[in-house]
């Protein structure tokens, strides 16, 4: 096989076949004239064919460099793509965490770690199955649960602390006003029934009202089915700030419980490392101890197995 010709000489090649001057070329390379021509004279010897015709006053592709020209210059922007790809992929910093605290924690944050941090790109999924952080190239995660996690560092963000809440008019239509009307109610559930049975027991009532009420994977359902007075649902005041501040939600018998868990970061050993995750980690325990909107909770259990990663 033989050798490959000089990368640099094909670089200036392409650069000087497209602009048809070696003046023009030198500019956008950044070095002198006589440079180019000597890279030129480098490659055409290592072809054992000119790529140019030379006049005093014109330059002109012969045709071994008609041929050659169209394939050095798709080559080196190929060359390109892929190195700004590979810089894109050091800037891009992966994040997953589930739909309702990405919703309404992490995206109103957003604009502030950006405005921060302009040079770090964001990706967020949001999922709530178990990962693996490294197959599915993800940096760090934002997770519910007991903060242990094999393998993994993780951080508390914030605990858990919820309160029930119910629409105006269910309120009124069943005459909420103490903690035990709840046993005329109908308690909506996220994820599991853990959270309703650990607050009724902190809160001096029957664990066993837990077992009844509709049962939702997704908090935000959970909310619309609650604004729409369907029952009373547990939530964290940073979910339904805005709804409580409108009065579309109320807050019932200023009852607020620490759930047993709450929201971490968590990331592989060694990725502090990276500018990208340390800038992420610094950033989002500060918007947590600052408690800007406080920290959401997702209504599912430390063992809950939708919490689990790999």
């Amino acid at each position: 096989m033989d050798a490959m010709p000089s990368l640099p000489a094909l670089r200036v090649f392409a650069v000087a076949g497209q602009t048809l001057s070696f003046t023009r070329a030198a500019e956008i390379l950044n070095v002198t004239q006589a440079a180019v021509s000597h890279q030129i004279r480098v490659l055409e010897e290592q072809l054992g064919v000119p790529l140019f015709q030379r006049t005093t006053r014109s330059l002109s592709l012969t045709v071994s460099g008609q041929h050659l020209l169209p394939v050095a210059v798709a080559a080196f922007e190929q060359i390109e793509r892929a190195v700004a790809g590979v810089r894109r992929s050091q800037a891009m910093l992966a994040i997953t965490t589930t739909a309702s605290f990405g919703a309404r924690w992490l995206a109103p944050r957003l604009p502030r770690f950006a405005e921060l941090n302009p040079e770090i790109e964001i990706s967020v999924r949001h999922t709530e199955a178990t990962l693996d952080l490294a197959a599915e190239g993800l940096d760090l995660a934002i997770r519910g649960g007991l903060g242990k996690w094999p393998g993994l560092t993780s951080e508390l963000l914030g605990s858990s602390v919820t309160m029930p809440v119910a629409s105006p008019d269910y309120v009124r239509r069943l005459g909420l006003s103490t903690p035990s009307d709840l046993a005329h109610a109908t308690l909506v559930h996220d994820g599991n029934r853990g959270d309703w049975r650990e607050w009724l027991i902190v809160a001096g009532l029957d664990p066993a009202l837990a077992q009844y009420g509709p049962l939702f994977d997704d908090e935000n359902v959970l909310i619309e089915m609650v604004l729409a007075g369907q029952g009373v649902g547990l939530a964290v005041g940073s979910v339904v700030e805005a709804l409580l501040a409108q009065g579309r939600l109320v807050a019932l018998f200023d009852r607020q419980v620490t759930l047993s868990y709450g929201y971490y970061l968590v990331y592989p050993p060694g990725a502090l490392a990276l500018p990208k995750v340390a800038a992420f980690r610094r950033f989002a325990l500060a918007e947590a101890r600052a408690g800007h909107a406080g920290v959401p909770v997702s209504g599912t259990s430390p063992h809950d197995p939708r919490n689990a990663m790999a």
